[in-house]
Order: structure tokens, then C-alpha cells, then sequence
């Protein structure tokens, strides 16, 4: 009798083939690292629906150094960023940042405990990328972004949203993620059936 055939991560049919290879090179990624000192102007969209424009002028483990456009400095803990993007795409993005008044409803967070925040696995995040699935992610201030994933690291989650505007979900920010099929693919879920992808 033939035994039957599995598909497992070394096989280069299976959705999570090359995830470990992919982490090793990523995971340590920052976009807060990468743009320390630069002359890039961003966008911090921060808790409670506070917006600063400026450049980041250091990293560190837990704070950044920001210089806002009007000249003041501010030492920003990281947890308090939801989002950021280029200011170059601010007026692109506003077009598409839709709402849900329900999540914002609910004040969650800013969540300076893991244990408190809504998690999604690496191995469900890579085959979504991978298959460049159409994903809504509402964040705690009830912020909608509707986008693909174009790469990920330990603290964030680089989405194209449409016409390729670029930006950057910090991970502890994420309230919920979903498909076009209303599929949540939060850790506490897919856990729940066993379906990460």
C-alpha cells in the first residue's frame, strides 16, 4: 500500500517554504532603524488619533527622537505609533484610510504588554504575502487600511495599499486583520481551526 504523500515546509509546494529564510534576513527590519537621521519627512499617526509630521532623528530599544516640522523635539515611545508613512503620501493616503467607528469605540489600548495584543503569526502572515491577498487591517484608534502585504519583521507590517502608496503598520497596533471574505486571521482565531493561511 502506498503511503500518502504530505506536503511539509521543505517542500516547495508548501505556503510556508522559505518563511525561515525569510525571517533570518527580516526580522531585526525597522523602518525606525533604516530612517534614523535621514532627510525622509514622516508621518506618525499615533494613539488616540494624534498626527506628527518630521523626520526621525534616532532609534532606540523602546523610544524614538522625532524633530516635528515646526522645529520642536519629542522622544515618542514606539507602542504610541499605530502607523506612519512618507509624508510625500499623506494626501494619497487620506484617500483611502476608511474608518470603523465600532473599533474606535472600544478606546483598546495602546498595549505595552505582549500579552494584551492582538497577535498574528508569521506563518500566517507569509503565504498571505506570498499570494498578495487583498487584506483589511482595522487598528486600535479604528483605522481601516486595505492593502496587500509587501513584507514584515518582528514589530512591523509593511502594507501597498492601492496605486502602490506604501506604509508601515506597527504590529502592536493590529485590532484585527481580514480577507474579502470576512475572515479574521488573528492568532486567537486561526488557532481556534487550525487554519493559518
Amino acid at each position: 500500500m502506498e503511503s500518502k504523500k504530505t506536503s511539509t515546509p521543505e517542500s516547495a509546494d508548501h505556503p510556508l517554504q522559505g518563511l525561515k529564510a525569510y525571517l533570518e534576513s527580516r526580522q531585526g527590519d525597522s523602518v525606525f532603524e533604516r530612517e534614523k537621521g535621514s532627510e525622509t519627512a514622516w508621518c506618525l499617526f499615533l494613539h488616540g488619533g494624534r498626527e506628527v509630521a518630521g523626520r526621525i532623528q534616532q532609534n532606540e530599544p523602546f523610544e524614538i527622537q522625532f524633530l516635528a516640522r515646526e522645529g520642536t523635539q519629542e522622544k515618542i515611545h514606539k507602542v504610541q505609533v499605530n502607523f506612519l508613512c512618507a509624508e510625500a503620501d499623506r494626501q494619497e493616503l487620506a484617500k483611502q484610510l476608511k474608518r470603523d467607528e465600532a473599533a474606535a469605540g472600544k478606546k483598546e489600548g495602546p498595549h505595552f504588554l505582549p500579552r494584551f495584543r492582538n497577535h498574528v503569526k508569521n506563518k500566517t502572515l507569509f503565504p498571505l504575502m506570498n499570494r498578495r491577498e487583498v487584506l483589511f487591517f482595522t487598528l486600535l484608534n479604528g483605522e481601516v487600511l486595505r492593502g496587500v502585504i509587501s513584507g514584515f519583521s518582528r514589530y512591523e507590517i509593511n502594507l501597498s495599499l492601492k496605486r502602490g502608496t506604501p506604509l508601515v503598520i506597527l504590529r502592536h497596533a493590529v485590532a484585527d486583520v481580514r480577507d474579502k471574505k470576512d475572515r479574521s486571521y488573528l492568532k486567537k482565531v486561526v488557532e481556534k481551526t487550525g487554519k493559518y493561511w
